[in-house]
C-alpha cells in the first residue's frame, strides 16, 4: 500500500546565512511578519504578558537572575547600543507596576523578553505599502535561551498571521566607539597658528 507523505509548506526564506557566533559574540534574531488578524494579535499579546508577569511576580532573587545580570553588564558596558533593555522590563515587575500599555507590539516584546530572559522588541511598519507588518529582533548571549523568544513569536504570528522572513546574525560585542573629536577641537599645531613662534 503507497502511503502518502505530508505536504510540506514552503520555507521561510532566510535573509542571510547564520554566522556561529564565538563565546563572547551576541547572536540577533530577526523576523518579519505580518499580522492579518489585530484583534487575535492582541489577545495573544495580552495573554502572554500576563504570564510572564506571573512567571516573576513575588519572587525576591530577580536580582540575581543570570540573564539579568549578564545584560546589566552589557549595558553598562555600552558593548551593544542599540538592543532593547531588558532591565526596565525587569524594574516594572520588582516594583509591582502594570506591565501593559495598550500597544500589544510592546507588550509582546516585554512578553518575550519575561518568558525568554533575551531583550526583544516587536516594531510595526508605518510605510502604507507595508501595512500590517512587525519587525520583530531578538538579542542572545550563549548561555540566553534564543530558540524560546524564537517559538514564541513564531508560533503567536502564525495564529493570526504569517512569517514573511527571519535571519541570524552574529553581534561583536565590545566597548562603544567614541565619537571622533572634531578637527576644530583640536589643539593647532604651531606652525599653523598664527604669531606662533613657529611661524616667525
Amino acid at each position: 500500500m503507497q502511503t502518502q507523505r505530508p505536504a510540506v509548506g514552503p520555507a521561510v526564506p532566510a535573509i542571510e546565512p547564520f554566522l556561529a557566533p564565538g563565546a563572547d559574540d551576541c547572536r540577533r534574531l530577526r523576523v518579519v511578519a505580518r499580522i492579518d488578524d489585530s484583534a487575535r494579535w492582541r489577545a495573544t499579546a495580552d495573554r502572554l504578558l500576563t504570564a510572564g508577569a506571573r512567571r516573576w511576580a513575588g519572587r525576591s532573587d530577580i536580582a540575581d537572575h543570570p540573564a539579568l545580570c549578564r545584560w546589566s553588564r552589557i549595558e553598562r558596558a555600552e558593548e551593544i547600543p542599540e538592543r532593547p533593555c531588558l532591565r526596565n522590563v525587569f524594574a516594572r515587575v520588582v516594583a509591582g507596576d502594570d506591565l501593559a500599555t495598550g500597544d500589544p507590539f510592546q507588550d509582546f516584546a516585554a512578553a518575550v523578553m519575561l518568558l525568554s530572559s533575551c531583550p526583544a522588541e516587536a516594531i510595526p511598519q508605518e510605510k502604507p505599502a507595508e501595512a500590517g507588518t512587525v519587525r520583530f529582533s531578538v538579542y542572545a548571549c550563549r548561555e540566553d535561551d534564543l530558540p524560546l523568544a524564537e517559538a514564541l513569536i513564531s508560533t503567536s504570528v502564525r495564529v493570526c498571521g504569517v512569517v514573511v522572513a527571519h535571519h541570524r546574525t552574529v553581534v561583536r560585542r565590545g566597548p562603544a566607539p567614541r565619537p571622533a573629536t572634531p578637527v576644530l577641537d583640536r589643539p593647532l599645531p604651531e606652525l599653523l597658528v598664527f604669531g606662533g613662534s613657529a611661524a616667525r
